[in-house]
C-alpha cells in the first residue's frame, strides 16, 4: 500500500483534505498572530477550526478571541477544546486551561435544569437546545431571560441577572396547560353559617417545619444528583478507555470515531453540570435549614390562627405548601 492510500482503519480521503486545509489556515493564523495582526489571525484560526474541528484548533481560536477581548466566544471555544483534554499535549492543555479561567473571570455562566427534557430552551430568545434535562451556557454580564416552551404546557419564564465571574443556577418547571372549563349552572344563593374560629399551630412553628422539610428535600436532591454525576463520570471513563483502545490516544482526531467522541463529550458535560447543581442543592439546603433553626429566636409567639404546612417532594425537587392566614 502506497503512502498516499488510506488504510482501512485510517482517515478517509475527505478527512485528509480537510485536515490539510485546516493546517494551512492554522499556519496563516500563526504568522498573523506573531505579526500582531489579531483580526486576521482570528479569521484564519476560525477557518482552520471550521475545516477540521480538532480540540487544539478550538483552543488556539479561543486564545486569539481572548486577546481580542471577545471573552464569551473565547470561553466557549476553550471549554470545547478541554472536553477532549486527553488528546492535547500537556503544554497546550495548560495554556487552554489558564485561558479559560481568565475568560470566565470576565463573563458569567448559567446552568439550566428543565423539568421536561423534550421542551425547547431559549436564552434571550436564542434557542440553545432541546432533548436535554440540563444545559450550560456562557453569558455576558447583565440582564437575561431563560424560557422553556412545550406544546400542551404553559411557558416557564425566568428573568435573572448574570454577574461577572459568577454562575447562575436556573430551574424551569413546566406546568400542564389547564383544560377549558365548562360554564357551571348558577345555583341559588343561600345564607352561609358563620365559620367557626380556626385553630392550629402558630406561624413560627409552621415556618420551622416547612424550612426543615425543604432543607431535607434539598439534601436528598443533592445526593441523588451526586450519584448520577458519578455514574456519568464512570461512563465517560469507560468510553474514553474503549475509544483509545480502538483508535489510539488520538482517536478523536479521526472521522470514524466522531460518534463515540461526541458521546464522550456529552457525558463529560452531563457530569460537570450534575456536580454543579448538586453542590448548589447542598448549599441551598444548608441556608434554608439555618434560617429555619434561627426562627426559634425571632418567630412570633404561638397564636390561634389556623396554619397548616404540607412538605412536598417530587422528582424535580422538594418544597413545602403552607396554607393559612397571618
Amino acid at each position: 500500500m502506497s503512502a498516499g492510500e488510506d488504510s482501512p482503519a485510517g482517515p478517509s480521503g475527505a478527512a485528509v483534505a480537510r485536515s490539510a486545509e485546516a493546517d494551512e489556515a492554522f499556519a496563516r493564523g500563526e504568522r498573523a498572530r506573531r505579526a500582531g495582526r489579531w483580526e486576521e489571525a482570528e479569521a484564519s484560526y476560525r477557518a482552520a477550526w471550521e475545516a477540521d474541528p480538532r480540540p487544539e484548533l478550538a483552543g488556539e481560536l479561543g486564545l486569539c478571541e481572548l486577546a481580542l477581548g471577545r471573552f464569551r466566544d473565547a470561553a466557549e471555544h476553550l471549554r470545547e477544546s478541554l472536553l477532549y483534554k486527553e488528546t492535547l499535549a500537556p503544554a497546550a492543555r495548560r495554556r487552554f486551561s489558564e485561558g479559560l479561567a481568565r475568560a470566565e473571570r470576565e463573563i458569567s455562566s448559567a446552568t439550566i435544569a428543565v423539568s421536561r427534557p423534550e421542551a425547547e430552551v431559549f436564552i434571550d430568545g436564542r434557542r440553545i437546545g432541546r432533548g436535554q434535562a440540563m444545559y450550560f451556557v456562557h453569558l455576558d454580564p447583565g440582564r437575561h431571560e431563560a424560557r422553556a416552551r412545550l406544546d400542551g404546557y404553559l411557558d416557564e419564564v425566568y428573568p435573572f441577572e448574570a454577574q461577572r465571574g459568577r454562575e447562575s443556577m436556573i430551574g424551569l418547571h413546566l406546568e400542564p396547560r389547564p383544560a377549558p372549563r365548562a360554564a357551571a349552572p348558577v345555583a341559588p344563593v343561600r345564607a352561609a353559617a358563620a365559620p367557626a374560629p380556626a385553630s392550629g399551630p402558630a406561624a413560627g412553628t409552621v415556618f420551622r417545619i416547612g424550612g426543615l422539610a425543604l432543607a431535607v428535600a434539598g439534601v436528598a436532591l443533592g445526593v441523588g444528583l451526586s450519584i448520577e454525576a458519578s455514574a456519568r463520570g464512570d461512563e465517560a471513563s469507560a468510553l474514553a478507555a474503549e475509544t483509545r483502545r480502538r483508535g489510539g490516544p488520538a482517536a478523536c482526531l479521526y472521522h470514524e470515531h466522531a460518534a463515540a467522541c461526541g458521546v464522550l463529550g456529552d457525558r463529560h458535560r452531563e457530569r460537570d453540570t450534575l456536580e454543579a447543581v448538586a453542590l448548589a442543592s447542598f448549599a441551598s439546603a444548608g441556608v434554608v435549614g439555618a434560617v429555619a433553626l434561627s426562627s426559634f429566636w425571632w418567630a412570633p409567639a404561638p397564636g390561634t390562627r389556623a396554619v397548616r404546612a404540607v412538605p412536598l417532594a417530587t422528582a424535580q425537587g422538594g418544597g413545602v405548601l403552607v396554607i393559612g392566614a397571618w
